[in-house]
């Protein structure tokens, strides 16, 4: 799997979202489920970014980063 232009990215979106993503079975077939818990943007001063945690929540696990779904306003 080859790396991603994260710098081509932020040119179709301001931001990023961030999940937890927990994995369970169902019906004997490997699921996911997606909860959404804050947003990512580039860092102002250079390389890296900045997730914005929704707060009031407690997150553990795995993070996944999407760009937002086209309907989602940026």
């Amino acid at each position: 799997m080859g790396l991603i232009d994260v710098k081509e990215i932020f040119t179709m979106s301001k931001y990023l979202n961030v999940f937890v993503q927990e994995q369970f079975e169902s019906n004997g077939e490997q699921k996911s489920n997606y909860t959404k818990v804050g947003v990512a943007f580039p860092h102002d001063k250079g390389d890296g970014f900045n997730l914005k945690i929704t707060p009031g929540i407690s997150i553990s696990g795995d993070l996944v980063v999407f760009p937002p779904k086209e309907n989602e306003n940026s």
